[in-house]
């Protein structure tokens, strides 16, 4: 898979917008198109044809089976967990010892603790269709007709529920792996949701969908919880999600530009050339986009106009910096989308076994080994630096909607954005306000996770992500980032009739404006303002102001 760095925003978007008919999982080529497909659209999912990946698979099982009946003391098949994992238990018969062995497995449900809010059913799908590909390596001495359980569960829309509580980000996301191999064990208490979206039982809601119960064999607790899928699954959809409000966001901050008067010449090409960073580049050359055709913003390509007595040469820094400012998001969110896939065709699990092409010089194939690849390293990083950028866009539309309100900021528009009939003048104080709040609750929600794990399990895990916890708190900072979207959208929709209505506008920033006015009307005195920053803020999260993105803002492109 080509790397999304040589790919623009929109470019991204627009494979991310396609439709899979069917996601073929072999192992190593999961996109993040199809985990989206899968965890958003119920795309079906089905297995590899390639022989040579179920011969894998296969071996690996008959190896691990193998030593487990020789008494070949292995870490979580004959040993206890963590801490404990110097309690081996390997006496007895061959056949005593697969029996110990498989009672070992089922103990793992001692992790199904995961309690608090529910995280959203995509989630849960991205993470079970991710967990299902770590394991097709084959090298995790997990059977096919396991996995065929957890693809039959998607395919027949059975999601279990999951809490959001309960993750540290080391030994994968074991709580709430575990929740999901309970429900496919079909234990008592174990909810799900079926395809009609009822809460059911899972040993009701399993059976009557005609899949079968999960009997685990040795190591096949430990495999299925022991990795970090949820965390990548969550990291996927926050970077889908934030790239789609950055996208927005770049359209609302042209349309800032618009109303405020502001110019194209801080988008310059030569500004690029003389400092190219790829991201910086791109983003100038958004705005030259969005701004092309604008009878409010100076087009000035060509050089500098004319200004009215008392009005500045040049712009201040949230407008004349925007291709500086976001350009390094633009860049970053292209690397987290690589790691991203990265770690989705991974294995993440503990311990291995070693196939022949992978064995060292003089190493026997196929014995075990213990390693650290659940970690989650890479995916809390990602989830610290999506915050991050959101946190400035956050505040990035705050100075944008204080410098809309405020007269002596925003070039003639009246205060607060008020119509004439607006007795108090302060029809938009209430919003501007809001946004301050906003901007702050967004930055105590960019505080990095990844530097403040401790020491856990009896001692043993000493080294941590938490990458959960950072995701969980990505998932309320974009809410933050949504509803700022909203609310200037709002706003800037009402400076545009203020300064003359639609015509004015770009052509490419027009049917935004017009979104916004088929859904809210312009305001002409104080009231209430919630229910307008509501349905536009729905419109963000349904996708619908996205797609007006897609098929109108950027249709043409290039």
């Amino acid at each position: 898979m080509k790397s999304y760095t040589e790919k623009s925003l929109i470019d991204i978007d627009r494979i991310l917008a396609s439709k899979p008919e069917e996601v073929e999982l072999h192992g190593d080529r999961l996109s993040v198109t199809e985990v989206l497909a899968v965890a958003r659209q119920n795309t079906p999912v089905s297995f590899t044809s390639d022989k040579s990946v179920m011969i894998r698979i296969q071996s690996c099982y008959e190896h691990m089976m193998d030593d487990v009946r020789n008494g070949v003391p292995i870490y979580g098949c004959n040993t206890g967990y963590g801490g404990q994992a110097s309690h081996v238990l390997v006496d007895g018969t061959p056949d005593e010892r697969v029996a110990l062995a498989r009672a070992i497995s089922e103990g793992i449900a001692h992790v199904d603790v995961s309690s608090g809010p529910l995280f959203g059913k995509d989630i849960i799908r991205g993470a079970m269709v991710i967990r299902i590909n770590m394991l097709m390596r084959g090298v995790s001495a997990i059977r096919l007709s396991d996995l065929d359980i957890y693809r039959e569960m998607l395919n027949k829309q059975i999601t279990p529920l999951v809490n959001q509580y309960g993750g540290i980000g080391a030994s994968g996301d074991l709580a709430h792996n575990c929740r999901v191999l309970d429900a496919a064990r079909q234990l008592p208490g174990t909810k799900v949701w079926d395809a009609q979206g009822n809460v059911m039982e899972a040993m009701a809601a399993l059976p009557a969908a005609g899949i079968p119960q999960l009997m685990l064999e040795p190591k096949a607790g430990l495999g299925f919880v022991n990795g970090d899928n949820f965390s990548t699954s969550l990291a996927l959809l926050l970077a889908v999600d934030t790239l789609h409000a950055i996208l927005l966001t770049s359209i609302v901050n042209a349309m800032v530009i618009e109303v405020l008067r502001g110019t194209d010449r801080s988008f310059h090409p030569m500004l690029g050339s003389l400092r190219p960073h790829a991201g910086q580049q791109e983003a100038a050359s958004l705005f030259r986009y969005l701004l092309q055709g604008s009878r409010l913003a100076y087009q000035e390509m060509a050089g500098h106009k004319k200004r009215d007595k008392g009005v500045s040469v040049q712009d201040a820094y949230s407008l004349r910096c925007l291709s500086q400012f976001q350009g390094v998001n633009i860049e970053k969110i292209k690397v987290y989308l690589d790691q991203i896939t990265v770690n989705a065709n991974s294995v993440s699990d503990n311990p291995l076994w070693v196939p022949d092409d992978m064995a060292t010089e003089g190493e026997k194939p196929w014995q075990w080994v213990s390693g650290g690849n659940f970690i989650a390293m890479h995916m809390v990083e990602v989830l610290d630096g999506l915050r991050k950028s959101i946190t400035q866009a956050v505040k990035l539309n705050d100075r944008h909607l204080a410098r809309m309100v405020a007269k002596h900021a925003n070039n003639g528009l009246p205060a607060n954005l008020s119509d004439k009939s607006a007795v108090t003048q302060c029809a938009f104080k209430g919003v501007q306000i809001q946004s301050g709040m906003l901007e702050v609750y967004s930055m105590a929600l960019s505080m990095p996770i990844s530097t403040l794990f401790g020491v856990h399990e009896e001692g043993n895990q000493d080294v941590t992500a938490h990458s959960l916890t950072s995701g969980i708190m990505g998932i309320e900072n974009l809410r933050l980032l949504r509803y700022s979207i909203a609310q200037n959208l709002l706003a800037v929709s009402q400076a545009v009739d203020l300064r003359g209505g639609p015509r004015l506008l770009s052509p490419h920033t027009k049917p935004m404006y017009e979104l916004v006015r088929s859904k809210v009307p312009y305001i002409t005195k104080e009231q209430p303002l919630h229910n307008e920053i509501e349905v536009l803020y729905d419109t963000i999260v349904s996708g619908e102001a996205v797609k007006v993105a897609r098929s109108q803002v950027f249709s043409d492109y290039i």
